[in-house]
């Protein structure tokens, strides 16, 4: 392997890693926004009933953590995109 070619291959893999962050941090600060709202607004979600409970308690109780899960999902798929692109851009180097 001659320098060029280990640099383009640390270019690749610093890309890789900059998209990965980019997502996870992505990921992580939609939940813990999603967190704040309801926390903020819980008292206010209250008088608002969903399926025989408060709002704001269903969003603590249940909803936030089926948003969690939802959001997990999503972020797989999008490393594994992620992950699927650098190894064809691999193949063809």
């Amino acid at each position: 392997m001659t320098e060029q070619d280990v640099e383009i291959e640390n270019a690749a893999r610093d890309r890789h890693q900059l998209r990965t962050l980019a997502v996870a941090v992505t990921t992580v600060s939609v939940v813990l926004f999603a967190v704040a709202v309801a926390i903020i607004y819980a008292f206010a979600l209250n008088r608002i009933w969903f399926l025989h409970f408060p709002l704001g308690f269903y969003l603590l109780a249940q909803g936030l953590i089926i948003f969690a899960v939802f959001v997990t999902f999503w972020y797989v798929r999008v490393q594994e995109k992620i992950d699927l692109t650098r190894s064809m851009n691999e193949e063809v180097t």
